[in-house]
Parts: C-alpha cells; structure tokens; sequence
C-alpha cells in the first residue's frame, strides 16, 4: 500500500490540496486541477483516500516543476497515473508519482508556436468539412485522449459520407475517445478515434432510438422482474445501470441486490440511487450507492452493514439542521453549510460541531474578504474534492473537509484569518 510522505501524515489532504490548487492560480495561471480524472476501477470507498493523496503528491511535484521550469502554460492539468497533452496545447495529464525532471522534461518538450498554429488550424478545417458532411453541431474530442489521436479521429470522421435519403444522421452529439463504446443517453455517439470511416458511418447510421431501445427494454425487464422486490424491500427509488455494461451484467447486478434485499439489516438503511456498474462499490452519504455487478449478496450485506440505519440517519439530520442554525451570525461572519451531495448526516452534524468549537475558543477571528461561505464537503471522496478544486464558488466559498478535528480546521482557517493593525506592525 502507498505510504503518505512525512508531510502529509499530520496535515488534512484536502485542505493541502486547495491551498496548493490557489497557489497554481495565482502563479501559473492555472484554471483546472483534476485528481484522476479518467479513473474507472476505483474499488471501494475507502479505496479513495490514497488516490487524493497521490494526488497531492503529484500536484507538489507539477508546481515544482513550473517553478524550475519557467514553462507554465498549461491551463488545465490532471493528477493521472500517465503524461497525456490532450485538449489542444494547454491541457495535460501528468503521472502522481513522477519525478520534478521527468515532469520538467514533458512540459519543455512542445511544439513551436507556429507548429501550434498550423495543428490548430488544420483541426478547424476538419471540422468545418465534418460540419458540413454531417451536419452536425455538437462533436468534439475527449480528453483522454492525446492531440494527435484527436486529429486522427477527425481525419476518419472527415471522410464519412450520410446517403442523400438521410437529411441528418438523428445523433445530437458525437464523441471521440479511445473506442466505440455505448452512451449514456440515446443522442450521444461514442466513436473511437482508430474506427475507420466505414465503421464510424455504420454507426452513425443507425437510428439513435432503435440503439438505446435494447437497453431500455433491459430495464423494462429488470423492473418487470425485480420491482415490485425493490419497492417493497427497499424503497428503492431509481436502479440505474453505467453505460459500459452489458445488459447481462446489468441484469446480474439486479439479481444479486434482490438476493441482498432479502436481510432484514440491510433493508433498515436508506436507499436513494443505485447504479450498477463494472468496477466500484461505493456509499454516497446517506441514500445513494455504486455498487460492482458482481459482488456476492453476502458481499453486499456486509459490505452496507456500514451505511447508517434510517433512524439513524433521520436523528443526525435533525441534529444537523439545528446545528446549522446555532452557526448563524456567527462572529467569524461566515455562513455556514454542508454539503448537498455524498455527505452523510453523522459526518454533516459532527462538522458544524466542530466549527462551533472553533468559534468558542476563537472569539476574535474574523475571515478575509471576500470569503464569505463555509462549505463541510467529503475530502475522503473523488468527486468531491474534484467538485471543491474546481468549483464556480471557489472565489467566495472556503470549502473545508468534514472529517476535519478541531486542529485540522483552525489551522485551515487561520489561513483566511482576517489580520488586525495591530497584528500587521
């Protein structure tokens, strides 16, 4: 298992991780950072906590880098586990654990501005012919994969002709990335960039509702055949399937939540949305879950005996509303929230008991401008840490971790602290 560096091991990863994400603004002109962007096959939920301090690691190794470098010019950038330039010349992803020369030696090696140019330029005439042929307005490249494979994929796609019976191709988005894979949704098309024209014409004309038909009559058949189980089992709300598995798996997934649904214990915790998926079994605050398709019924019991029973959950809510309430007009001058998605109520209510510890023994702290929200999220959560690196908000919202201790957050916050005249001299 990969061990935390010194530095890490008594400091709160996440709180790093936006402190850095700001510094990346502020000197290199950085917009995105992105921890495993692409990352499928996570595990299970605890599963996550390493990656964020990989990524962490590769993040300080990237500002060092730019810093020895001089070459900063790059706007989005991805903690992955491979070096990708992607997105046109100012997108890459660099590997968590490589080194300051390796990352320097990727960032120098780039084309002249006028080789740029010229890419660029040959891109747009692509597409413009692609536009025409098609017509079609929303198709663009993926980010996994790197410039020149884009260009590649447009070249084949360029050379895609629709029959004169057909005045569009019915498709509302058209996708390049790896490999022809099923969307999730019936106006999407995802083309690999090495299909050759002939394929990548087959599928585009195929009706786009006829494609997505088998899937929804998967679904007809799992609710025909498994409803009536959920419902009354577990109130389920909504079972969805990822896009990536096969109806089969699909219909196995169902199969084994039905057998799990059977233990009384598991029946007794909150579910919201279910989705069956290939790789990850994971729990989404209080109500939601990924699930693996394939995981055993007994699996799946033990594994959601640590989800919180709804009494449970339904008393921390409670606990947590009022709590957020006692946080108003604080003297900090901070509002104070959690955190809508993933974040289970327990974690939500013993968050603003923190902070209003904080507060107690703080008296005098005042937050800079122009802060002026507290956001609690999940730092132990993927997506959420991407959500908070990244968010529109971030300019006037302090998003903190949930799993913080009483040191955690007051050395997170002395960061913003508003500093005095008297402090000042």
């Amino acid at each position: 298992m990969w061990l935390a560096l010194p530095s890490l091991l008594h400091a709160n990863t996440f709180h790093q991780l936006l402190l850095d994400k700001q510094e990346l603004e502020k000197q290199f002109d950085v917009q995105t950072l992105e921890c495993f962007p692409f990352i499928k096959n996570i595990g299970f939920t605890e599963d996550q906590i390493p990656l964020i301090e990989q990524c962490l690691t590769g993040t300080r190794t990237l500002k060092e880098a730019f810093t020895s470098s001089g070459n900063s010019n790059y706007k989005i950038v991805g903690i992955s586990n491979r070096f990708l330039k992607t997105a046109g010349f100012h997108t890459i992803l660099i590997p968590w654990n490589a080194t300051k020369d390796e990352v320097i030696q990727f960032l120098t090696k780039q084309l002249s501005h006028e080789e740029q140019t010229a890419f660029l330029d040959k891109i747009r005439g692509l597409k413009q012919v692609i536009a025409k042929n098609l017509r079609i307005k929303e198709f663009y490249c993926s980010q996994e994969i790197s410039n020149e494979d884009c260009l590649k994929g447009y070249e084949n796609l360029s050379l895609v002709r629709l029959p004169n019976t057909l005045k569009t191709s019915g498709w509302q988005e058209i996708v390049i990335t790896d490999s022809h894979t099923s969307s999730d949704g019936p106006g999407k098309l995802i083309l690999g960039f090495n299909d050759s024209p002939s394929e990548m014409g087959k599928h585009l004309r195929k009706d786009p509702f006829k494609t997505w038909d088998p899937k929804q009559k998967m679904y007809d058949k799992i609710q025909e055949k498994y409803g009536s189980v959920f419902k009354a089992k577990l109130q389920l709300e909504n079972l969805v399937c990822a896009a990536d598995i096969s109806m089969e798996e699909c219909e196995q997934g169902a199969e084994n939540l039905a057998q799990a649904s059977q233990n009384t214990d598991f029946r007794m915790r909150h579910w919201g949305r279910v989705t069956i998926n290939r790789y990850n079994t994971l729990i989404q605050g209080d109500f939601h879950a990924l699930i693996r398709y394939d995981l055993t019924p007994g699996e799946i019991q033990r594994y959601f005996s640590r989800k919180a029973l709804k009494t449970q959950a339904a008393k921390k809510t409670t606990l947590a509303v009022k709590l957020e309430g006692r946080t108003k007009n604080n003297s900090t001058r901070l509002r104070v929230v959690c955190d809508l998605e993933s974040l289970r109520s327990k974690l939500c209510a013993s968050s603003f008991e923190t902070f209003i510890r904080f507060v107690k023994k703080n008296r005098d702290y005042r937050v800079q401008a122009p802060w002026g929200t507290l956001m609690f999220v999940d730092g132990m959560q993927l997506s959420r840490v991407n959500f908070a690196l990244n968010s529109s908000s971030r300019n006037t919202y302090l998003y903190v971790d949930a799993n913080s201790d009483d040191a955690q957050l007051t050395a997170y916050l002395n960061e913003f602290r508003k500093t005095t005249r008297r402090e000042t001299n």
